[in-house]
């Protein structure tokens, strides 16, 4: 059984929907709740993502074709794993010398940065994850080590 042809492509656009949608709250900071508000976070996030996947699915990019199922998945997997622990670490320390740089109190800089680390990640690993998964299988490493 092989994956399925848009896997990676539909893993990669959610993601970046979910990290568009991140940086329109921050870009917007502290703003009124309005229904006018989240249409206009909701479209400029929409834009902002479709801009991102079509520059990422050009030319047939991040497609499957032929996979094995379990070969893939054990490669997503790890290649999820292996992103998730070093964006966490990465946005981890630069949150926590951004935030010490402002508050200069270790404990809550710490706690705040490790908390952006580990949440922002979440969002972030996937996207990538699906990319690098799709390099990998573009250079035919996983038809070499089964």
């Amino acid at each position: 059984m092989n994956a399925p042809t848009h896997t990676l492509r539909v893993v990669f656009a959610l993601s970046m929907l979910a990290c568009s949608v991140i940086l329109m709250l921050f870009i917007r900071g502290r703003a009124e709740g309005s229904q006018t508000f989240w249409l206009q976070l909701m479209g400029t996030s929409a834009v902002l993502s479709t801009a991102l996947c079509l520059i990422a699915f050009r030319k047939g990019r991040m497609r499957l074709e032929a996979v094995p199922l379990w070969p893939f998945l054990r490669l997503f997997v790890r290649q999820l794993a292996i992103v998730y622990a070093a964006s966490a670490f990465s946005i981890t320390g630069l949150s926590l010398a951004i935030i010490y740089a402002i508050t200069r109190s270790g404990f809550n800089a710490l706690a705040l940065a490790v908390l952006a680390g580990v949440w922002l990640s979440l969002w972030l690993a996937p996207g990538v994850a699906a990319f690098t998964t799709w390099r990998v299988l573009s250079t035919g490493t996983l038809k070499r080590t089964r």
